[in-house]
């Protein structure tokens, strides 16, 4: 995939390597600004060229402090509060799980994460895996870390993966490919699967009840998933974006609106014909992200219909999108293990279930972030001028 321009100079190399931005007579550093609202486009994607990753401001620290003091408070007090056990409990049932229990979640949380950079070197072709290898667990650790992390999350992974020396124009049409297909699986497919085994809960429960709570979340979730699919799309439609570039093209920076017009043309074109590609190691992720809450339910020695866990799993992923806590812990915990309780589970088991969970679904990618990041900063060689 190689991104058009309308002047041969801007073109990027053969060896990756992003055009550089035309130099502005009023400025000494090649960056010129532009007028108007969109007149910081061009320094923020400056920024992937720059030699430090994006900043994290004080207040994005700050926030993600607070948020993990609200993790630390919700599993502290409303985890044994809303199943109606104690701490000591719930220790005592994590003392004595199997010792398969703890290496089994850690390899399938790997395993996510592996399948997860599949989709994104699908959606990058021509990028090296080393450089998604590195970039993904960073980003995916950022978003997770930071409520509302998600944007400054891409912008490392698309620092990253410039570092790795793909051109800009690429990986921004990869991100949006890699992203469309989480849209489309982790809000949409799965929340719906939820939905249909929320609806049948009450014949499978081993306890004759239905499961509780958050049956409208999934609803909203799904219709806002949808909604903004379907406005993605009309905004994919050549005519409708060509028309939103010409209203701001006194706004943008000089040559944008035909790069962005050509890497339309190029996801268009991936969507239609690499959608399975897309798709297929996504769903895998969240295949044994699943196959990790049925484990950790049998660890603890209980026993959920498949089809039961499959609505829990879709509950935790849902809950998951409110960006109150990192990936939604302590909030997914909490209710995860008051729908097992719900089932019949003993309570001090069913927490337990949930904080083995927990390792799959956030301490293995917050620490093979951590770890990619360390590395990016100190190991990973800068190709971008490689060629």
């Amino acid at each position: 995939m190689s991104a058009a321009s309308p002047d041969p100079s801007d073109s990027p190399d053969p060896g990756g390597a992003a055009p550089r931005p035309r130099a502005d007579p009023g400025r000494a550093d090649g960056g010129g600004h532009h007028p108007g609202g969109l007149g910081r486009l061009e320094d923020e994607l400056a920024e992937l060229d720059a030699e430090r990753p994006p900043r994290l401001t004080r207040g994005r620290v700050i926030a993600g402090l607070v948020s993990a003091a609200l993790v630390i408070a919700l599993l502290g007090w409303a985890l044994p509060w809303a199943t109606g056990t104690s701490w000591g409990d719930i220790a005592g049932t994590l003392v004595s799980l199997p010792a398969w229990a703890v290496p089994s979640v850690v390899m399938l949380g790997a395993g996510a994460l592996l399948l997860e950079a599949v989709t994104v070197r699908v959606a990058l072709p021509g990028s090296r895996w080393s450089g998604v290898l590195l970039a993904h667990p960073a980003a995916g650790a950022t978003s997770l870390a930071i409520p509302g992390g998600g944007i400054l999350g891409l912008g490392l992974m698309g620092w990253i993966l410039r570092r790795s020396g793909l051109a800009l124009p690429v990986i921004l049409t990869g991100i949006i490919a890699a992203s469309l297909a989480e849209m489309v699986l982790t809000s949409v497919l799965i929340p719906l699967l939820g939905l249909g085994a929320y609806a049948i809960s009450p014949m499978l429960s081993p306890v004759g009840v239905a499961l509780p709570g958050a049956v409208w979340a999934a609803v909203v979730a799904v219709l806002g998933a949808v909604i903004a699919l379907a406005l993605t799309l009309v905004l994919l439609r050549r005519g409708v974006l060509s028309a939103l570039l010409d209203q701001f093209s006194t706004q943008l920076p000089e040559g944008v609106a035909p790069v962005i017009l050509a890497q339309r043309d190029v996801l268009v074109e991936m969507l239609r014909r690499r959608w399975v590609p897309l798709l297929a190691p996504t769903l895998g992720a969240r295949v044994l992200q699943w196959v990790a809450l049925v484990l950790a339910i049998q660890a603890v020695g209980a026993e959920v219909p498949w089809l039961l866990t499959v609505a829990i799993f879709a509950l935790g992923r849902v809950l998951s999108l409110v960006p109150l806590t990192p990936g939604g812990a302590g909030v997914t915990e909490t209710v995860g293990a008051a729908a097992l309780v719900a089932l019949g589970v003993v309570a001090a088991d069913a927490a337990a279930a949930m904080l083995l969970l927990m390792v799959t679904m956030l301490l293995v990618p917050l620490l093979a972030g951590a770890l990619t990041t360390v590395l990016t900063l100190t190991l990973a060689p800068d190709r971008r001028s490689a060629a």
